[in-house]
Formats: structure tokens, sequence, C-alpha cells
């Protein structure tokens, strides 16, 4: 496991978390409730820095971002870090960018609908735009080379705690099982640097993403060590 960060806190950094959830560890709905209540505290300013400030941090270390063909991202909401400056800056690089959509099929998972800047849109039962496409035109995660993948917290070994609606892991169990891992997505979670915990739960069905990175940190579990 390796842990890069820059030195000193960055200007939107206004919330701390190193004594974060320290006596409530496997507390889940504890660490949702408390960090999603940190986000709603950032102001839009605080938001579009750290946004602009990973999607350069993704530009310079990530670099499946230069040769993948079809990328998954997520539009923001409660507080999500922003990564609609990295989906731009893609799409006019001539990247396929895709959206995760309500799988109608099976419950609690999801399938990726391509986006475009002039696409049509419409909300989910969460409030959250989908692309409005032909179901037929909706992807698997499989099929995707790279998804982006938001998070409600992290720890040091790379896990990621999420909504809790089981959506990402349902539908990423599929890549995992298929043993062929030069055919699974390069699994990508982002968030705020305040949104780490020392540690966190990790249950039999999680999805532990490739790289979690923020602003300030890049965390890759599979690496032993990194310069």
């Amino acid at each position: 496991m390796s842990v890069t960060a820059q030195v000193g806190a960055p200007p939107y950094l206004k919330i701390h978390s190193a004594h974060l959830m320290t006596n409530n560890k496997n507390d889940k709905m504890a660490i949702r409730k408390q960090m999603r209540k940190m986000r709603s505290a950032l102001h839009a300013h605080q938001q579009q820095l750290a946004s602009l400030a990973l999607t350069e941090k993704v530009l310079q270390h990530i670099s499946a971002i230069d040769h993948a063909d079809r990328i998954a991202f997520y539009l923001t909401q409660d507080g999500e870090i922003d990564l609609l400056p990295l989906m731009i800056h893609c799409y006019k690089q001539g990247r396929q960018c895709f959206l995760p959509v309500l799988d109608n099929a099976r419950k609690n998972a999801l399938k990726f609908a391509e986006w475009a800047p002039d696409r049509v849109m419409s909300k989910n039962i969460y409030g959250i735009a989908e692309p409005l496409v032909p179901e037929q035109q909706l992807l698997p995660a499989s099929d995707m080379e790279l998804i982006f993948m938001p998070l409600v917290a992290f720890d040091a070994c790379g896990r990621r705690l999420g909504m809790g609606g089981g959506y990402y892991d349902r539908s990423l169990a599929d890549c995992s099982k298929n043993g062929n891992s030069s055919a699974k997505p390069l699994l990508v979670a982002t968030g705020h640097d305040f949104q780490y915990v020392p540690h966190l739960p990790l249950e039999s069905w999680d999805i532990i993403p490739d790289i979690t990175i923020t602003p300030e940190r890049i965390i890759k579990p599979a690496i032993q060590a990194e310069t």
C-alpha cells in the first residue's frame, strides 16, 4: 500500500478529520452522517477549488485517463467532489464519457449511459440526472475501461464507504468474478481530503478501488512501494 500527499493544507480545506470517528470505527451510519454534514458545510468556492485541484491531480497521476476510450464519471450530489471539469476535459479529448443510470432489471444496480453536453437528461428516483437513452444502449460496468466512483469515506488501506445502497459493489461484482484482470475496468474512488478516516470495516461484498484519489492524496492498495 502506498499513500502520497502534498505538504501543506490547500486553501479550500477548512474542515479537518484527523480525529474523526476514532471512537466509532465500525459505525458506518455514524460515519456517513458526519461526513455528509461536513460535505454540506463546504461553500461553493471551496467545492470549485477542490474540483479543479482533483482534476489536475488525476491528469497528472492516473495515466489510464490518456488512453481509456470508455470512461464512467458521476454527477455530484450531496456535497460530493465534482468531476464535471474532468469529464468535460475528457470529452473534448475525444473520449466516450458515461454516467451511471439505475438498472431497471436489477435491484440496487447500475448500468452506464453515454453522456454528451447536448444529451437530454432525466432525473431518477433520487433526483440524480441521468442521460436519457434507449435501454439497448445502456452498457454494463464490464464495458467501461475506467470508472470514477464517489465515496462517503475512505481509509489508508483504500477501503471505500459509499452511501449504503451497494449500487457500485453489486454492479462491479461481475467484473471481479470474470478472472481476467486485464478486462476489468480501473476503479478510481474520488473524494475530499477530509473524508479520510483511520479505519473502515470491510465486508465480504465490498469492492476496494484500485486507486483512491483526493486533491492531496493518492492511495493504491495493490502497490507495495511508490516513490
